[in-house]
């Protein structure tokens, strides 16, 4: 009897294993759970053309070697694109989209069942005989061998300054899809909340008709800019090395700085790292600083992040959980600097905003946040006791990573909200991104992708990562549908 596959989320990642497993010997089912469209999620989900990917089109792709298989989508469209370009996260989601259509067809001309269940998936239950039910919110039930969770970003985070008021009609707690924003009237002067590439979206958004917009968090530090994230044509870094850094080391952190800054320089032409950033504390100085760098071609550091990436990944996958978040809590501030940081027009866009006088960057929280007592709008009193009627308030603080929790008797719950998360614990996954047995330790046949990888993967919002992830489950069902080992495959977490 072949394996039922049920991969519960249809964004890119979903769409990534699919493409797989559509070609994969062996499997008699495919059913993907998904309220919405297949291929249309979160991050690619959006219609609107302004909201620009920050990762390249070498890099942006279900195919996680060769030439890129977006690259290929795109020209084959006549779309007039490079490696390099970053291209409007509308057409990525119709990339996805098509894909899963094609693989769609491939599998069932070979005699696969393919089905597409418009819900959410909220718990895994296991069978003490091997399988495994999939529950649903719509009261469904399916059965499968075979469970892969792709669930992705669609929780947001709502500040604690605001999350008394949520359901409040001049509070908007998610800017996707943009379609609400780009209603508010044009003499609105609007709060958002954040500052890094959820917030830059909303202000690229609002910026448009004049309106007047603030963007305050704590830092108040807006991500560096760059002018690709591609793979370069030579590797820059030594995998070995990154592979050897122990993090209990008293010498992590230097060896770790080392082995970064000798990436950039030989992806560069030697030139020193504070030469390629701006120190300026002002934010506009810096965007416009960083700006001039990366239109002149001044920043090779960006040439050395697609390698950074992956040896991340790979080299803290088999760390405990706990060491991981706290090595790389240490370097929040630089990762969400420079490998989240944004593309060439975003920066324009926005250096037009500030100097414009249409855009303010606050770097502080405000001190309180309450309803106007007109009815509508806020008043928010700010650290020197400055208090400024605000007409909207957007949360832009970026997504709750998936959150899973395990009972007793190994059923997964999968709440996306993780304030529900209080039942079981969190499961322990395997290096081969398999949820693990409470009892015994032994690997399930539920596998974690993309952002609900996070318990073993570093950086997971980045489609090559769920493209590597992919490729290696697969070779692992294939390997296992002939009942052999299976072989150490590039890419694969080990």
């Amino acid at each position: 009897m072949g394996k039922h596959a049920i991969i519960v989320g249809g964004g890119a990642s979903g769409v990534t294993l699919f493409t797989l497993l559509a070609t994969t010997p062996g499997i008699s089912s495919i059913t993907v759970v998904d309220p919405n469209p297949i291929g249309l999620g979160t991050a690619f989900g959006t219609t609107d053309p302004l909201l620009l990917c920050n990762t390249s089109v070498d890099v942006t792709s279900i195919k996680p070697t060769g030439e890129s298989d977006l690259l290929r989508y795109l020209a084959a469209r006549g779309w007039p694109v490079h490696r390099d370009h970053f291209v409007p996260r509308y057409l990525v989601g119709q990339y996805c989209r098509e894909r899963y259509l094609t693989y769609r067809r491939t599998a069932e001309q070979a005699g696969t069942r393919v089905r597409h269940h418009r819900a959410r998936g909220t718990a895994v239950r296991p069978h003490d005989d091997g399988g495994y039910t999939v529950v649903l919110d719509d009261g469904a039930q399916l059965v499968g061998t075979d469970v892969f969770l792709c669930l992705g970003l669609d929780q947001p985070v709502v500040p604690e300054l605001v999350r008394a008021h949520v359901g409040h009609p001049d509070l908007t707690t998610v800017p996707y899809p943009v379609g609400r924003l780009r209603r508010l009237p044009a003499a609105a002067r609007i709060l958002v909340l954040g500052s890094k590439l959820t917030a830059i979206d909303a202000a690229l958004v609002l910026g448009q008709r004049g309106r007047r917009v603030v963007l305050t968090s704590p830092s108040g530090q807006l991500p560096a800019v760059r002018s690709r994230l591609s793979r370069p044509a030579s590797p820059v870094l030594d995998p070995g090395s990154w592979r050897r850094l122990a993090p209990e080391s008293p010498d992590f952190d230097r060896e770790a700085a080392r082995l970064v800054v000798s990436a950039v320089a030989r992806a560069g032409s030697g030139a020193a790292l504070r030469a390629q950033t701006s120190a300026a504390a002002a934010p506009a100085d810096r965007l416009a600083e960083e700006l001039r760098l990366a239109e002149s071609g001044q920043v090779p550091w960006q040439d050395a992040i697609a390698e950074i990436i992956d040896a991340i990944n790979d080299s803290t996958a088999s760390w405990p959980a706990d060491t991981r978040r706290a090595v790389l809590g240490r370097y929040r501030h630089l990762i969400s600097r420079y490998i989240s940081s944004i593309p060439v027009r975003n920066a324009r866009l926005l250096l037009e905003q500030l100097t414009g006088g249409t855009l303010a960057i606050v770097p502080r929280l405000p001190e309180g946040i309450t309803p106007a007592k007109a009815g509508t709008g806020w008043l928010v009193r700010w650290a020197d006791d400055r208090t400024e009627h605000i007409d909207h308030i957007v949360c832009a603080a970026g997504y709750h990573k998936p959150t899973l929790r395990q009972l007793p008797d190994r059923t997964l719950l999968l709440h996306s909200d993780p304030a529900l998360a209080s039942a079981g614990a969190e499961p322990e996954v395997s290096a081969g991104l398999r949820v693990c047995d409470p009892r015994s330790g032994a690997p399930e046949r539920v596998w974690v992708l993309g952002a609900t990888s996070h318990p073993r993967a570093a950086i997971v919002n980045y489609l090559n990562t769920a493209a590597r992830q992919a490729t290696g489950i697969a070779t692992d069902l294939l390997w296992a549908a002939h009942d052999v080992p299976a072989p150490t495959v590039s890419g694969r977490l080990a």
